[in-house]
């Protein structure tokens, strides 16, 4: 078929979207011989594979025509219910099994977020930066994105408010904010609470639906857990969406999204025409792998897992690095952020990193303005100890280099 009678075919979205940089990239990055830090993956080798292989053989015997079966589009009602035990004990109390609806993984939360809240054109506030994913999910319906910057305490609320007084000066209607507030994709940054509880105001002036996804909430290593987003709110105007893809595995596309039942009755509505349900033999084995305590000990594994492997990224960038780069330090999640020395490209000393055979993330491509073009992202995740050194050290390298 000749191009132009393709495009003339295919729909404005689809027109509209754009591949995922991040996903190109890392599969650039994945190759046998690529010593890489570029994935943000959850480790493999803490996967509860036994526990798993045993849940699913006792469940198959007593369920297997269930299991193998379609299922409610709102999920299992037994899983729901775990889910508002494990949140009750988060802080948000009084909440019913019909305000949360069961999808594969955060991702298709945000995706219905964007079916049921986002015409074209509709004006998203996000970070800058700000997760891939997000972004992608708001602009395949073709909205448009404002960028507000992170500091330290996450998303700048002031620079937010000032903002959205000029959008509504200037009679431009903005529809929602998208934000991860905990140990943010690519940063690191967290959310202060007094900039939650400003932002709930924010929300509840301006007349805005926040998009709150969190899906390293349990990831915290060190200090105090803050309250979610979804807690401080008063109105319903938080779409609370979390996963188990860092917790429990991401194969089995597992997450959930908390929100006033009139809108998750929207967004059921809109899931019955995309997948129908969420998958069932998913939800039998993680019903049972937290009926049996398994999930808050996986939990547990994981944090002692994660601070280990982010101690010694940091021990290494602080042996390797040059002083004119900077990073912070995350208290949680998969990410480390670097700021490179003035006037140095972090696509230049990815393609340079590339050709040693080593790889990370360009991060410039997190920015909604184009900014960014010095940053890069390192994910202590995936990969181990002996790779983390091997890369940090090589990295270290070409910077000096270029100094």
């Amino acid at each position: 078929m000749d191009d132009q009678i393709l495009k003339g075919l295919l729909s404005s979205e689809t027109l509209y979207s754009q591949p995922s940089v991040i996903r190109d990239l890392t599969a650039l990055a994945d190759k046998p011989d690529v010593l890489s830090l570029a994935g943000g993956w959850p480790a493999p080798e803490d996967f509860p594979i036994e526990e798993v292989t045993d849940i699913f053989n006792c469940l198959v015997g007593d369920y297997g025509s269930q299991m193998l079966q379609y299922g409610p589009t709102h999920g299992f009602l037994n899983l729901r219910k775990e889910i508002v035990k494990m949140l009750h004990n988060e802080g948000l109390k009084n909440l019913d099994p019909d305000e949360i609806l069961i999808t594969h993984g955060s991702a298709q939360g945000m995706n219905l977020c964007s079916q049921v809240f986002i015409n074209r054109d509709d004006v998203i506030i996000v970070e800058n930066p700000t997760y891939i994913g997000g972004i992608g999910a708001i602009q395949l319906r073709g909205g448009k994105l404002k960028g507000v910057p992170l500091d330290n305490d996450g998303l700048d609320t002031q620079f937010l408010d000032h903002l959205l007084i000029e959008l509504t000066r200037k009679g431009v209607k903005v529809k929602g904010l998208y934000l991860v507030p905990n140990f943010q994709n690519p940063t690191g940054v967290t959310l202060s609470l007094d900039r939650r509880r400003h932002l709930i105001d924010i929300a509840d002036t301006h007349n805005i639906v926040i998009f709150e996804d969190d899906p390293y909430f349990e990831l915290r290593f060190e200090g105090e857990r803050l309250p979610s987003l979804k807690c401080l709110d008063q109105n319903g105007r938080v779409i609370h969406l979390r996963s188990f893809s860092k917790t429990f595995n991401p194969g089995m596309r597992l997450g959930w999204i908390v929100a006033d039942r009139r809108v998750i009755q929207k967004m059921i509505t809109a899931k019955q025409f995309i997948d129908i349900c969420t998958n069932s033999i998913s939800q039998f084995v993680l019903l049972e792998f937290m009926r049996r305590g398994l999930l808050e000990k996986q939990i547990k594994k994981n944090i002692e897992h994660y601070r280990k492997k982010r101690d010694f990224m940091l021990e290494q960038m602080q042996k390797y690095f040059p002083e004119e780069v900077s990073w912070n330090r995350p208290t949680g999640g998969f990410f480390i952020f670097i700021y490179l020395p003035k006037g140095m490209k972090s696509a230049d000393l990815f393609t340079a990193a590339l050709d040693r055979n080593i790889a990370f993330i360009n991060a410039q491509s997190f920015f909604v303005d184009g900014s960014g073009n010095n940053t890069i992202r390192l994910s202590y995740s995936q990969a181990d100890y002996e790779v983390i050194e091997i890369v940090i050290r090589e990295i270290g390298s070409l910077i000096k280099e270029r100094l």
